[in-house]
């Protein structure tokens, strides 16, 4: 009697929708998909250049390797969890009681399909393509996986702000029209590259709001959870540089965004009139402040996602009017 009820007491569930979706963390989607969106509408205002096709590719490919990757983290901090309050309390698998090859598979099968979208996204664009779209998947995985993933290092915040921030936009924009970007070529023994170098400069302009904002979630992720990082030997960049000059940081990095802005119609870039979105400033300062008060995941981390909401969703709406005015 004993055994059959410890074997149901050890019986690992199967997943649901709802379990799955907190197993991605579709809410942390918003990182992937403003950059998306945003890069798709700058190449449509300033370039002119939109593929149905090829945006509907990307799209796929990129939210099913988002999930991908926050899945493998999900996986790797159960495995490598140090604290087994955290393990079996907190963690996503360990508090729902799944089954870890389930898991596992769900894994590579959402890496297998973003894979697939891509190659087909390859052959429909530009065979360059294939290294810088390896390059993204590289870092994503080696972000969570691995012996020392860069999640748990210093470098998280440079990695997921750069690779999301400017890489999604970037390939948002080199997807519709890639030889406005660069082209290649073999000519002989030759390996021919153009490149558009004005036009990576405007794209690396453009998205450097992103990548600042998306750092400052990660940033604040580490922030909030720096005593149960110590717990589970995770040296992240908090870590190193202690929470006043974590904090400190965070600040410069939700202000720079708003500089750029002032920026953005003086050079060009942006009409006069996108000054307005400066309406949103008071909102976003107001979140910065509250979380500045205190730092606890479940109460103000959410604050790092507003900001970075509150500006993406003010880009949007400009580039949106400035596409059809």
């Amino acid at each position: 009697m004993r055994s059959i009820i410890l074997s149901k007491t050890n019986k690992k569930r199967g997943i649901t929708l709802p379990i799955f979706l907190e197993f991605i963390e579709l809410r942390t989607k918003v990182a992937s998909v403003f950059p998306m969106v945003l890069g798709i509408l700058w190449a449509s205002y300033r370039y002119h250049a939109f593929n149905g096709l090829n945006t509907a590719l990307f799209v796929l490919a990129v939210l099913s390797f988002d999930m991908c990757t926050t899945a493998i983290n999900n996986t790797m901090d159960y495995v490598k969890a140090k604290d087994q309050i955290y393990r079996e309390e907190h963690n996503v698998i360990g508090r729902n009681q799944l089954d870890f090859r389930q898991m596992v598979q769900i894994v590579f099968l959402l890496l297998f399909f973003s894979i697939a979208v891509s190659l087909v996204l390859v052959w429909r664009t530009d065979l360059i393509l294939l290294p810088l779209g390896a390059l993204c998947f590289l870092i994503g995985i080696c972000y969570t996986f691995g012996p020392i993933p860069l999640s748990r290092m210093p470098l998280g915040e440079i990695f997921s702000g750069v690779t999301m921030g400017l890489g999604i936009f970037f390939l948002g924009v080199f997807v519709q029209a890639p030889n406005l970007l660069l082209t290649s070529r073999f000519v002989g023994e030759w390996f021919q590259l153009q490149l558009a170098w004005g036009k990576f400069i405007e794209i690396g302009l453009m998205s450097l709001p992103l990548v600042c904002l998306i750092a400052n979630i990660m940033l604040a992720n580490n922030l909030c959870d720096l005593d149960e990082d110590i717990r589970n030997h995770r040296h992240t960049l908090v870590f190193h540089i202690g929470r006043e000059k974590g904090l400190l940081l965070y600040v410069c990095l939700a202000m720079f965004p708003w500089l750029l802005w002032l920026v953005y119609p003086l050079i060009g870039f942006l009409p006069f009139w996108a000054w307005l979105g400066y309406g949103v400033a008071i909102l976003s300062y107001k979140s910065l402040g509250r979380f500045l008060e205190k730092q606890v995941k479940r109460e103000t981390f959410v604050e790092a996602v507003k900001s970075f909401v509150l500006f993406s969703l003010m880009y949007l709406v400009v580039l949106i009017i400035a596409c059809l005015v």
